[in-house]
């Protein structure tokens, strides 16, 4: 099965070394804890055990899951059917994804290189890229696996375009992984449009996303009345919030803002590939072009949104980091230097970032990602105040973990921008358990001074990292 894909057994053990390195740098930073777990992570595991359990895609609060699609999710079931760590299972999946992406964009490099010999240095810049390493890889979230999906789709539509239902299959699962897909859209239409595809192979190309998609935002709207939940794109874009958000960026970057690092680094990637639809040779263009039309798309689309968090953009952008940096590496290929020089670069570039890879996966060696599974790893909630009262339901200001380490539905305590009317109504009258865990990452988004000054919630236990207690909601109490 191999043999078809590498060329000889010396290209297949070059490429197996490296992979294996890279491996080694992957599980450098989550060998401590695991993959690095947030609430998105919490949602698609959740959803994949209500799953599993018949009760549909209901997450770990006990709403729907609307505002993520669900592919993910059933990724993950299996590890709740077969009796699998789920945590285990997810880190499994993420190397799976990881070594699939990097299969593909060496395909993608073998196509478009000039200068062969440096396919695996160039492979080994693109695939170990820190900025991916921060965002993507160690996370248990779906954009590792929206990563390899999109690489292989933009391989076969490029090199492989005899492949027809294959290509549209990807896309479709594209749309069934991350609404993001949407958001390069555009720009995938107008490579078409450029390339003066026929509409009824557009059509084709597209029917089988519109359908998923379409059955997917069906299904939400019948049973909410909204088909994207919070993801209302079309209701948040304008210009001004384009303008704003434009200025912002362009402060943080001038500024050597840390949070705009990877936003910068997206950004000179672009316009690389802007470059190279002048200079590079015409197999490279059309790649070229497709990746800067869909990525170009995709920044200003997201930068367009009226409530875009600008800590949530590196995000976002993350799953177009390998691909584009493919641009910079391509103008690199061509540049017409003394191959003593372009070596010297090359050693440069690889050392600076496997220094950059290999001290951060030490350090989350030592102290862990800091995430919710960090979290999660350090406190014991098994205590005799959890027990009393077992039939109450629960709130917490990590109703998260709570669920990761009982497996229980957890509501939210009162949020700080929430007056308690609106808390109230969210939460049927009742005795509730509260769990409060002892942690300043949501100080500013939970209240906890609705707890301290309130005479209906009746301590239970105080603990190092958190405490427990009971609390009264509505007139019936």
């Amino acid at each position: 099965m191999l043999k078809p894909i590498f060329k000889t057994n010396k290209e297949l053990l070059s490429i197996g070394l490296i992979a294996l390195l890279l491996n080694i740098l992957l599980f450098l930073g989550v060998s401590k804890e695991g993959l690095g777990l947030s609430i998105d992570s919490v949602n698609y595991l959740s959803a994949a055990k209500s799953l599993v359990e018949g009760k549909g895609l209901i997450l770990f609060d006990g709403n729907i899951l609307v505002n993520a699609v669900p592919l993910y999710s059933f990724l993950l079931a299996p590890a709740y059917l077969f009796g699998i760590n789920p945590l285990h299972f997810a880190q499994l999946l993420q190397f799976f994804f990881f070594n699939l992406n990097g299969l593909f964009v060496y395909l993608i490099l073998r196509k478009l290189l000039i200068n062969q010999n440096w396919i695996l240095a160039f492979w080994l810049l693109a695939v170990g890229q820190y900025f991916a390493y921060v965002q993507v890889y160690v996370w248990a979230l779906s954009e590792m696996g929206f990563m390899a999906l999109l690489s292989a789709y933009i391989y076969l539509l490029l090199y492989k375009p005899q492949n027809k239902l294959a290509s549209a299959t990807l896309l479709a699962l594209l749309c069934l992984q991350r609404y993001i897909i949407w958001l390069m859209l555009p720009g995938l239409l107008f490579y078409w449009f450029k390339q003066k595809r026929k509409l009824p192979e557009l059509l084709w190309q597209l029917l089988p996303a519109l359908l998923t998609t379409a059955f997917w935002l069906y299904r939400n709207y019948s049973l909410l009345g909204s088909p994207t939940g919070d993801h209302s794109l079309w209701l948040k874009f304008g210009l001004n919030p384009l303008f704003t958000n434009l200025q912002n960026v362009a402060t943080g970057i001038f500024a050597l803002n840390p949070l705009y690092a990877g936003i910068a680094f997206y950004l000179f990637s672009l316009a690389i590939l802007a470059v190279n639809l002048k200079r590079l040779p015409e197999k490279a263009k059309y790649f070229c072009a497709l990746l800067f039309y869909m990525g170009l798309s995709l920044v200003l689309l997201l930068l367009g949104q009226a409530n875009l968090q600008m800590s949530q953009l590196p995000r976002y952008l993350s799953v177009f980091y390998v691909l584009v940096f493919l641009g910079p590496l391509l103008y690199l290929d061509q540049l017409k230097w003394q191959n003593g020089f372009k070596k010297l670069v090359l050693v440069f570039l690889l050392g600076l970032s496997f220094f950059m890879l290999i001290k951060k996966g030490l350090e989350w060696r030592q102290t862990g990602l800091g995430t919710l599974s960090t979290l999660a790893f350090r406190i014991d909630i098994e205590n005799s105040a959890l027990h009393k009262n077992a039939n109450l339901p629960v709130l917490s200001n990590f109703p998260d973990v709570v669920w990761l380490k009982t497996g229980n539905t957890c509501g939210y305590t009162k949020y700080s921008a929430e007056d308690y009317d609106a808390f109230a109504k969210r939460n049927v009258a009742g005795l509730y358990k509260v769990i409060w865990f002892k942690d300043s990452t949501r100080e500013m988004l939970m209240d906890e001074d609705f707890l301290n000054n309130n005479a209906d919630f009746t301590p239970m236990y105080d603990g190092h990292w958190h405490k427990i207690g009971t609390l009264k909601i509505g007139s019936a109490y």
